[in-house]
């Protein structure tokens, strides 16, 4: 059983992590030929104070 891991800042709406999960879901059933009961999701959102890129903090320059 695979499972996909997504790390994201937070703030995103219900409805649109439905449409992700959704959409990753497909492209795993299809890629891998396996069943949609057959994947997970992880979605683990990260407060923006906390999420750092090219060594500087949120809001990225």
């Amino acid at each position: 059983m695979p499972v996909v891991r997504i790390e994201m800042i937070e703030g995103r709406s219900d409805e649109m992590k439905l449409s992700l999960i959704r959409e990753v879901t497909d492209a795993v059933t299809h890629s891998l030929n396996i069943d949609k009961e057959e994947v997970d999701i992880l979605i683990t959102e990260v407060k923006k104070k906390e999420w750092a890129k090219g060594g500087v903090l949120w809001p990225w320059k």
